[in-house]
């Protein structure tokens, strides 16, 4: 325990701001949740969700948005809303929170022209900085000097509500786009009243919301703005200027939350910026707290941007270049990082591997899910568990993602296992991208697992291909398969030469890239392993794809940071493009052969033949020297219903189950392993 704070004196050091005292520097940076009931309130489940951060050993836990705004009022509706006189969920939330030791922080937003597209059923134009019509044809009215008070106003009641509920500071959202940013934009902001038309004026509207909450809950009460240091488009503003905002904002904030984006959501790199993809290395970002705290008086800094690491952030800290740093989706992979930080068990860190499976699922599926922590989300039911009433003896066949977290989960019941796995190593057919930068994080995750099923007693036998005979003889109470899929071969004729390969073979060995490459597929295994060849290795690729769009497999935030890496590296990808054949000049394709390098990758715009393409009639022929095909897994159904008869239960987990993604291989396994015993 004292090694740890000698090791991390900065991150572990408390903090005193007013009347808060903050155990350490680790701070959860907001997280949205959709599990709202009737009258915007967070529901058992959110709470839940939040308190299991707290009892992670975070310094403050901070919930998502939560409107200011009187005219986005709505029940039902999100985001929630405070102010209400039944708030009594944001009480317990608060009191959860505050309950283990973290101070817990609410997120005030004032959505601005956004705010006909984030739920409410109204038809009468949003309010913004000024009159405009926005890319989908919404109209914009300017807002009056009565409706900005009045909106400054509802910043100042929203944080006195939830400081009579028990939360001990507000986080103004005054970033990505969001009304508070409309207004400091000069990109967005082209008033020139006093509302706008220099830095001091268009950040006068944020300034004046930030001292009515001071008025109305007292200057001990602390407040947090984030903000963005860079919109990420070419006519934002960057670095330079929010250099100015922030100095405008000194002295008023209590701490200043550096984050990245803009108003514009159409832009691929803006938002792999803002929530910092696998693509990009850690701490992307912090480079512009950094910047903002030498010229900051008063204010503290906090930094975010992908964070997990304890020993980069000690190191951002003791640096200088920020007070505090904020962790958002490292918090949701692994709850008990600071307490891993403060038990000097920092190896055992289960590490974000940004794949942003769990964007992709609380804005399509109302529930953050990650694809390396299966208890997110489903915090009641680990919680209010029952022990197993019977012990059983149970078989894992496979060794990859999905049955190490199924003999794991199964272990921590209280069960005997038996993991067997065909090859030398655990990882599965997945391992092939060990050496690819951006998943190192994964692989680091597999060796964890690894050790994790080693000391919670799974008796692990590698090199073992199990039979039935074989399952049989080990006489288990419960049959869990996890072997995997395969890749689909297309039928192609030349689909059998010496130059074409899969996806997963060059992955492992990308010297078979000889030359002019293309791949066949714009799934994410294509996409990626196109990145990895171009990136590293600076290999000719391109892609073609049977669709209109990239195959996202579940997680469209991942694809709009693979649209990014594409346009980057200038990676041309065709849509509507079907192979029908491979032959010596490359690859034959029936449609358009449309290319979208730059930015268009994802349009789904057929714009002619590319170079290094020719045209033959209603043919196009990409020459290549290498072609590869990543165009699906199949399933080994037959192959795992081989054991089905070999015990009383059975189970099908992961990919053998349905070809999807790492997401599905946790959640699958954790699942069915969870209830063993129990039914």
């Amino acid at each position: 325990m004292v090694e740890a704070f000698e090791t991390f004196p900065h991150l572990l050091k408390p903090l005193k701001i007013g009347n808060i005292l903050f155990r350490n520097r680790m701070f959860c940076a907001p997280t949205g949740h959709t599990d709202i009931i009737y009258d915007g309130q967070p529901s058992i489940d959110a709470i839940m969700y939040y308190e299991r951060k707290a009892m992670g050993g975070a310094a403050t836990v901070t919930s998502g948005e939560v409107a200011v705004d009187p005219d986005e009022f709505f029940p039902g509706r999100w985001p929630c809303e405070i102010t209400m006189p039944s708030n009594h969920n944001f009480a317990r939330l608060a009191t959860a929170i505050s309950g283990h030791g973290a101070v817990p922080v609410v997120e005030l937003a004032f959505t601005g022209f956004r705010s006909r597209t984030r739920g409410a059923k109204r038809d009468d134009p949003p309010w913004g900085p000024i009159d405009t019509v926005l890319h989908d044809g919404q109209r914009v009215v300017a807002m009056t000097d009565e409706r900005i008070f009045e909106v400054i106003k509802g910043f100042g009641k929203a944080a006195l509500a939830a400081k009579k509920a028990g939360f001990g500071m507000v986080c103004m959202h005054a970033a990505h786009g969001w009304g508070l940013q409309q207004f400091m934009s000069p990109f967005t902001n082209t008033r020139t009243d006093e509302w706008g038309g220099n830095t001091e004026r268009r950040c006068r509207f944020t300034v004046m919301a930030i001292d009515e909450i001071h008025r109305q809950c007292g200057r001990d009460f602390p407040v947090e703005v984030r903000i963005s240091a860079t919109e990420v488009i070419p006519n934002g503003y960057d670095i330079d200027e929010a250099v100015l905002i922030a100095k405008q904002l000194d002295g008023h904030a209590d701490i200043i939350h550096v984050s990245v984006g803009g108003p514009d959501t159409d832009s691929a790199e803006s938002f792999a910026r803002t929530h910092v993809s696998m693509f990009y290395p850690q701490g992307r970002n912090v480079e512009y707290a950094s910047e903002i705290k030498k010229h900051m008086n008063s204010s503290l800094v906090g930094a975010v941007g992908g964070l997990f690491d304890p020993y980069y952030m000690e190191q951002i800290l003791a640096s200088g270049k920020a007070d505090i740093v904020h962790i958002a989706r490292g918090l949701i992979c692994d709850p008990d990082l600071p307490n891993k930080v403060r038990q000097g068990r920092p190896e055992d860190i289960r590490k974000c591997m940004r794949c942003l499976n769990c964007y992709s699922e609380i804005i399509n599926h109302g529930d953050f899910f990650c694809a390396l922590n299966p208890e997110v989300s489903r915090e009641r039911e680990v919680y209010y568990s029952l022990p197993a009433p019977m012990k059983k003896r149970v078989l894992v066949i496979g060794g990859g993602i999905a049955g190490m977290q199924a003999a794991l989960t199964a272990a921590r019941g209280g069960h005997e296992v038996v993991l067997c796995e065909r090859g030398a190593e655990l990882g599965g057919r997945i391992l092939c991208e060990r050496e690819v930068p951006f998943k190192k994080n994964l692989h680091d995750y597999i060796l964890q697992q690894g050790a994790l099923l080693s000391k919670a007693g799974v008796d692990v036998r590698l090199n073992t291909d199990v039979t039935y005979d074989y399952a049989l003889q080990e006489s288990p109470d419960v049959i869990i398969a996890a072997i995997g899929s395969e890749p689909v071969v297309p039928d192609l004729p030349g689909i059998d030469g010496q130059n074409v390969h899969q996806a997963v073979d060059v992955f492992a060995n990308p010297s078979l890239a000889k030359g002019k490459t293309m791949i066949l597929g714009g799934g994410f295994v294509g996409t990626e392993l196109a990145i990895y060849l171009k990136s590293c290795f600076g290999i000719d690729v391109e892609i073609v794809e049977m669709g209109g769009e990239i195959s996202d497999g579940g997680n469209d935030h991942h694809m709009w940071t693979i649209e990014d890496m594409l346009e980057q590296h200038e990676i041309p990808l065709h849509f509507h493009t079907k192979a029908v054949r491979i032959d010596d000049a490359g690859v034959v394709c029936e449609g358009p052969g449309g290319t979208s390098p730059g930015g268009e990758v994802g349009s789904g715009n057929d714009r002619g033949v590319s170079d290094g393409a020719d045209a033959r009639g209603s043919e196009v022929v990409f020459r290549a020297d290498t072609v590869i095909y990543a165009v699906g897994m199949r399933p080994l159904w037959d192959d795992a219903l081989v054991f089905e008869k070999c015990a009383g239960a059975f189970h099908m987990v992961g990919e053998c189950r349905k070809a999807a993604n790492i997401l599905f291989a946790t959640s699958s396994a954790f699942v069915a392993a969870r209830h063993i015993g129990r039914h």
